[in-house]
């Protein structure tokens, strides 16, 4: 999607009625920085995972190197990577954050929220233009679609309200995520009684 033809969708800076600047990131640069750590290789280390923080130019927090600040001009640690222990003294990335939008004060909230609506469809439709049509749903206000990628790695971008985010879950974080679902549905079938009507016990 051209740059040009993203604009007329949505604004990506847009000046709310208290004077705050309410940015989107634009979609091509967002969907660049989804598709390079959804489409790196996977088991990914924290060094591999600060190794392409630089090549994306982006910094870490001086306290936490998993809190990252991009350049997309939204605020400080605006994206993260999450790691767990992955045997012995090492650890592996399992997720990856990114925000989409910026913070607003909460008395003209509502004056994001049709533009990050409009932010959310183009940005939908130019991760359909790559990876295929994705899952779709709602669940607790949050509207939200899903891509499995072909080495298993899961995409997803949600909004609500004024926020539109990204996570990227690595295949082994998705594979456990599938596990649990599947144990709380059996866990749900064994639990499952019949509805008896105590009035008609034969019925």
């Amino acid at each position: 999607m051209p740059a040009d033809t993203v604009d007329a969708v949505f604004p990506t800076e847009t000046v709310l009625s208290d004077g705050s600047v309410f940015r989107v990131v634009p979609v091509e640069a967002g969907v660049k920085a989804i598709r390079a750590w959804a489409e790196h290789p996977w088991p990914m280390s924290p060094a591999q995972a600060l190794a392409l923080r630089d090549r994306l130019g982006w910094t870490s927090s001086p306290t936490n190197e998993e809190m990252l600040t991009t350049d997309h001009d939204l605020e400080e640690k605006d994206a993260s990577f999450t790691t767990v222990e992955a045997g012995g003294d090492t650890r592996t990335v399992v997720s990856f954050n990114l925000s989409l939008t910026s913070r607003v004060p909460k008395e003209v909230m509502d004056e994001a929220v049709p533009i990050t609506g409009r932010a959310f469809d183009a940005y939908v439709e130019a991760l359909t233009a790559v990876y295929g049509r994705g899952a779709r749903s709602r669940s607790r206000g949050v509207l939200s679609v899903k891509w499995t990628l072909p080495g298993d790695t899961l995409v997803n971008i949600g909004t609500v309200g004024w926020v539109i985010d990204v996570d990227v879950n690595s295949p082994a974080l998705n594979e456990i995520a599938r596990g649990e679902a599947q144990y709380f549905d059996e866990i749900a079938d064994e639990n499952d009684v019949p509805y008896i009507d105590i009035d008609n016990p034969d019925s």
